[in-house]
Order: structure tokens, then C-alpha cells, then sequence
């Protein structure tokens, strides 16, 4: 912008000449290559051919769109290609839960063949001094859920809405912790002797919980689509019992609204597996009163 001429002898300076910046910016708002496009677009239109771009800038335009193109073509695909240290870090995690869950079977599996000698050894010991100690062990072994038990019951079967068709995102049509535990009460209120949802014995500290859109029973996954809840006890005392609860018409509900399947069978024989022992909480010495000093 060019600066005012200095005023002469003979010239008046104008009282705004101080604001011609401003003056120039209201009057002028736009820059002059703005009004030379425009002037060009008006003169191709008045005489009948379109306005087009020069030559090198549609060779611009052209080159700058492939480069585009090419670097996101190229950042696509190396956000998708593994990394290797990702690949690594990854087969190596895999490895180690391969290897702990090797070693949490066969810890289980002696474990299991350990309590089995200690309860022969048990028995074998008490078969001939303490005949009513066995016999109280046995019953309690039962009731708590440490032996495997066998007789007649009901089975319980309830399945994931959709039949648990792979693929199937809606949650509320799967089978809840809820769920289960208002089958197995129902079943503990209608006399039965032990249960077990999916081979998973149950005892007075069991807990079926959700994790996610997992169940767990005693903090083992269940796999589903179909639960299975088993009940050892007088089938046809159970059967009325159950008929009474208001479980058969929270499972029509849930058949109606959510298409989770539902079916009550009686068995003539079933057999539930054991538990295995229990953490022992409290002990005291038989014959002593709780609280006393022992000697």
C-alpha cells in the first residue's frame, strides 16, 4: 500500500488521512485477485465459453491428488501390517497361558488323586475304631458337597434366545447369573438333596456370578449356549414343589420376551460329581465346647 503524498505548501491535509487503513479495508474489503477472478468469470461467461483453469494448475491439482493418495494408501497399510514386536509379544503371552493352564490341570488332576488317598486312608482308619465317626463324615461329605452323589432328580436345562447362534449380539437374550440362581433356589426350596449347574457341584459357599457375558460358578467359566442345572433328591416331592414356585412362570417370560428356551425333566438316575475339599474355616476338638480352653 502506498503511504499518503506529504502535504504541501499549498495543501490541506485531510482530517481522515491518518485512517486510510482503515478507510482502504472497508472500501476495499476484498483483495484484488479475488475482483481479477471474478472479472475473468464474468468476461468468459459474457462471451459464451466456460471459464477453465490454466494448464498447470490442473497438472497441480492432478499430481497433488496422487500424492495424497499414495501416502494414505501407504500409512493404511502399515497401521494394518503386524508389527513384530506385537506378533512377538503376543505368541510369547499365548505360550504362557498354554503353559499355566498344562500346569493348573495336572496340579489339579494330583490334587485330586492326593484327596482320594487321604479320604482311603481316612476311611480305612475309622472303618474299625470309630465306626460313627465315618458315618458322620460320609453324611457331612454329602451334605456339603465333597462326595459325588447319585440317585433320581430333575434336570433343568435353559438355553440362550436365538438357539446361541453364533454372532448373536443381543445380551439380554443370553442367560443370565439371575437366572440360574432363581432355578437352583427354587430347586434348594423344593427338597432337593445336591445340584450342580453344568458338572460344577454346588455347596453353602458356592456363588454364580456374571463376568461380562460370562457365568461363572465358583469363578469357573461356563461355556453355554445351554445351562444345565441338576438336582439329586424325591423327583415327584420336587416336581410338585416346582410346579408351585413362581419359577416356571419366570422361565414363560423369558421364553416370551427374550426366546430363552426352558425345559424341566425328571431323571431315574443322575449323577452329580463331588466338589473336593473344602478350606477348612473353623475346627475344634471333638467333645470340647466352643470357646474352652483345651489342655
Amino acid at each position: 500500500m502506498t503511504q499518503p503524498p506529504a502535504p504541501g505548501p499549498g495543501r490541506r491535509r485531510r482530517p481522515d488521512e491518518s485512517m486510510t487503513l482503515l478507510i482502504e479495508v472497508m472500501e476495499r474489503p476484498l483483495d484484488p485477485g479475488y475482483a481479477e477472478a471474478a472479472e475473468r468469470r464474468r468476461s468468459a461467461a459474457a462471451s459464451g465459453r466456460p471459464a477453465t483453469r490454466r494448464p498447470a494448475t490442473r497438472v497441480a491439482l492432478v499430481v497433488l491428488a496422487v500424492v495424497l493418495g499414495l501416502a494414505t494408501a501407504a500409512a493404511a497399510r502399515q497401521l494394518r501390517a503386524p508389527q513384530p514386536s506385537v506378533s512377538e509379544a503376543r505368541a510369547v503371552l499365548e505360550q504362557q497361558i498354554t503353559e499355566r493352564n498344562d500346569e493348573v490341570a495336572d496340579l489339579s488332576e494330583r490334587s485330586d488323586r492326593l484327596s482320594a488317598e487321604i479320604s482311603d486312608l481316612q476311611r480305612s482308619a475309622l472303618a474299625s475304631r470309630s465306626p460313627q465317626i465315618l458315618d458322620s463324615i460320609r453324611l457331612d461329605e454329602t451334605v456339603n458337597g465333597t462326595a459325588p452323589v447319585e440317585g433320581p432328580g430333575l434336570v433343568v436345562s435353559l438355553t440362550d434366545g436365538g438357539g446361541g447362534l453364533a454372532g448373536d449380539s443381543e445380551s439380554d437374550a443370553r442367560v443370565r447369573d439371575t437366572d440360574l440362581q432363581a432355578v437352583v433356589n427354587a430347586l434348594w426350596a423344593a427338597g432337593a438333596e445336591a445340584v450342580s449347574v453344568d458338572d460344577q457341584r454346588l455347596t453353602m459357599t458356592s456363588a454364580v456370578r456374571n463376568a461380562g457375558d460370562a457365568v461363572l460358578v465358583d469363578l469357573v467359566p461356563l461355556t453355554g449356549p445351554t445351562y444345565v442345572v441338576r438336582a439329586v433328591g424325591d423327583t415327584d416331592a420336587m416336581q410338585t414343589a416346582w410346579a408351585r414356585s413362581e419359577v416356571p412362570t419366570y422361565l414363560q417370560v423369558l421364553g416370551s420376551q427374550y426366546g430363552i428356551s426352558s425345559s424341566v425333566v425328571a431323571q431315574s438316575r443322575l449323577e452329580l460329581p463331588g466338589a473336593g475339599p473344602q478350606t477348612l474355616r473353623y475346627a475344634q476338638p471333638v467333645g470340647s465346647e466352643a470357646g474352652s480352653e483345651t489342655p
